[in-house]
């Protein structure tokens, strides 16, 4: 996806260059970057605490990927969770050996697919079409870096899978300190699951009530005034992949993906009682019966988001299309120039953060000197940077100080944008 013939997202860290949705972000523009990243970390923040892990579940791409692409691939070779133990628990023979390693090529060449885009939001799509296409000898370290990043996707979605949200990722551990008991998350109602007790164990004590029932039904045995709605069939415990009981309370493990409602719910449909026994809520919610949504601490990281985003919007709104950074030549004395007046050597590099062609220049006022260019001062293309040495060449009247400011004038297709600040020496002469 490309806007105005730039990528969307682009990380160029080889470079220091970045490209947010459409915005570039240069090394001058780090304090830029510092705020971006601080308000993504407060918007998680935000979100966790009114939400819990809503970005595990559904938007973090190690989810995504995991989920709607590997798993789907594994039930379709392997069949259900079921088929799947029973194939890892069997002997090794040629039909195993055909379906995982059917498997884990798929996996690889996804992995593969996976590592090429990866590159390409790090080095840009026409620097990966060069690795791919020209031969592998003029690219060794692009060829080494691919396969690397293939290996280590491999191995994540193939093997380690949900233990990287438990033990790699570091917002799975900082999120526990950002909920509380009034944060909305997948939540095991157990003031109506409790106490829990499988349809087989019901059947027995309805016999036992009712010795004149001779076959209790499964209505029977949910009508059972001392038992809750959870008939303990471990349904929830089964589908998830983190492996935990979601009716233990919440827990660090759980990344709510929802698994486990959607398998409860269809319990529950079986045995003639109502959906959302595990639902999205909080704990208060069901054990007080009031929804608290927002809490001062709520209020205090709304506040605190707003402003961090309202200063990275404005400071990224108001930012000059130029930058130009002006610098003395060190260790550079003043020079005597041929006609009398008096030089000082400087060099600049003009970044032009805009995507469209411009013609810079820079300048003094005519009283005071010129500036005389040794490098050529030429159009600064789209998204790029010049870096012209020049002299600027005070009349000798001017010259008179030991160490003078001098603003320069930087002009854009012929038009003054902005002045820059330097020092003239006149010392040495």
């Amino acid at each position: 996806v490309r806007i105005h013939g730039q990528p969307l997202l682009l990380l160029n860290i080889i470079e220091r260059k970045f490209i947010l949705f459409g915005f570039v972000f240069w090394p001058q523009d780090f304090y830029l970057v510092a705020l971006g990243i601080l308000t993504l970390i407060m918007t998680v923040v935000l979100f966790t605490s009114i939400w819990g892990r809503i970005w595990c579940g559904w938007a973090c791409p190690q989810t995504i990927f995991l989920e709607m692409v590997f798993r789907k691939i594994e039930y379709f070779v392997e069949g259900d969770f079921q088929s799947q133990r029973q194939l890892s628990a069997s002997p090794w023979n040629f039909r195993k050996v055909r379906i995982k390693g059917t498997k884990f090529l798929i996996f690889y060449a996804i992995s593969f697919l996976i590592a090429n885009m990866f590159l390409a939001y790090i080095i840009g799509t026409e620097e990966l079409f060069k690795i791919i296409t020209e031969p592998v000898s003029e690219h060794i370290v692009g060829f080494l870096s691919i396969n690397l990043f293939t290996i280590v996707f491999f191995l994540v979605f193939a093997w380690f899978r949900e233990q990287v949200c438990q033990f790699a990722c570091p917002y799975g551990r900082f999120q526990s300190v950002l909920v509380d008991n009034d944060t909305i998350s997948v939540t095991y109602d157990f003031k109506r699951g409790e106490n829990r007790s499988t349809i087989g164990k019901r059947k027995k004590a309805v016999s036992l009530a009712k010795p004149q029932v001779q076959s209790a039904t499964i209505a029977d045995a949910m009508a059972l005034p001392d038992y809750g709605d959870c008939i303990d069939c471990g349904a929830c415990v089964v589908v998830c992949p983190a492996g935990i009981d979601i009716r233990n309370g919440i827990q660090l493990e759980c990344v709510q993906c929802t698994a486990c409602i959607d398998a409860c719910d269809k319990m529950m449909d079986a045995v003639g009682k109502p959906r959302g026994l595990i639902r999205y809520t909080s704990y208060n919610a069901i054990k007080t019966g009031m929804r608290t949504l927002f809490k001062y601490r709520t209020f205090a990281y709304l506040t605190l988001w707003v402003l961090v985003l309202g200063l990275f919007t404005g400071l990224l709104l108001s930012r000059d299309a130029i930058e130009t950074v002006v610098l003395r030549q060190p260790g550079m004395l003043a020079q005597k120039l041929p006609d009398g007046m008096v030089g000082n050597l400087y060099s600049a590099k003009i970044f032009n953060k805009t995507f469209e062609n411009h013609d810079v220049a820079i300048r003094i006022p005519e009283d005071m000197g010129e500036i005389r260019p040794i490098d050529s001062f030429k159009t600064i293309e789209a998204q790029s940077f010049i870096e012209p040495r020049f002299f600027i060449a005070l009349k000798p009247e001017v010259a008179k100080t030991l160490h003078q400011p001098i603003a320069l004038e930087i002009w854009l297709n012929g038009k003054k944008i902005q002045e820059k600040q330097t020092a003239f020496v006149a010392t040495g002469l």
